[in-house]
């Protein structure tokens, strides 16, 4: 059994407010501890609990950034890049995914620094009509290879929306936002983390991939007018719908950027 772990930053314990992922601000070293950790121990939990290899894939902020500090990252695990992950699945070498540090979609009331794919940019996300969180979208992808995301872990709100998205889905709600900027975590985490990776684990053949209906109608809506112009350019896949939204239609899923504009 190989897991793939989906990380973030935003929903790892530790990680109480938006200066911590500021790369700018003293606390965010904070947080690539405290990201790296997590990453350290949930992995050691996948490991006790059955998983012949663990890789994980640092999510945060885009391709160019390293928010893992892989000195002291567990020599067990497998660091996967963007375009790693995604051949893992195509190759079935992956047989589910955990996704840690999640936090809510763009537009969720009580979600802890809630966004999907840009905080700047993205105002809304849609599938075939329905809003997406970044978990969802990451799942609609290795739901095309049959592989079932099987555990959330990040704040309440994002657990809660991650059973909207996947029928049996196990989460671990290990903090809750005060704020969209501030949030508390949960007494004993590590805890709550261990014995949800122990139930998502054993409850792999239980928990369904989810699959988006073809052909796939992508919808982004932008904050600005602008920022919709500046992601149109050299996009010939791509229509504008109105001042702030593109949209494209995907006839198959071969990599993560056909679920994205």
């Amino acid at each position: 059994m190989n897991i793939l772990l989906i990380t973030d930053l935003e929903g790892v314990p530790g990680v109480t407010d938006i200066d911590f992922a500021d790369t700018e601000n003293e606390k965010y070293q904070k947080a690539k501890l405290y990201l790296t950790e997590c990453i350290n121990k949930t992995g050691d939990f996948c490991l006790k609990y059955g998983a012949e290899k663990v890789y994980f894939f640092d999510g945060h902020g885009g391709p160019k950034m390293n928010n893992v500090i892989d000195e002291i990252t567990d020599s067990r695990l497998i660091k996967t890049d963007a375009d790693g992950w995604q051949n893992l699945a195509k190759e079935g070498k992956i047989d589910a995914c955990i996704e840690l540090g999640s936090h809510a979609r763009a537009g969720t009331v009580g979600g802890f620094l809630d966004h999907t794919m840009s905080s700047k940019a993205i105002f809304t996300h849609r599938i075939n009509g329905e809003e997406q969180s970044e978990l969802s979208l990451h799942a609609l992808f290795l739901g095309e290879f049959d592989i079932p995301t099987v555990c959330c872990i990040g704040d309440k709100a994002a657990c809660d929306q991650a059973k909207e998205y996947i029928s049996g889905i196990v989460c671990a709600p290990i903090k809750t936002a005060t704020q969209r900027n501030t949030c508390t975590d949960e007494k004993n985490p590590y805890d709550i983390i261990e014995c949800a990776v122990k139930e998502a684990l054993s409850s792999i053949n239980k928990i369904k991939p989810i699959k988006a209906k073809k052909p796939i109608k992508v919808e982004v809506t932008y904050y600005r007018t602008d920022m919709c112009e500046g992601a149109l350019v050299g996009k010939t896949d791509t229509e504008r719908v109105d001042a702030r939204t593109l949209r494209k239609v995907s006839r198959t899923i071969e990599k993560f950027s056909d679920l994205n504009i």
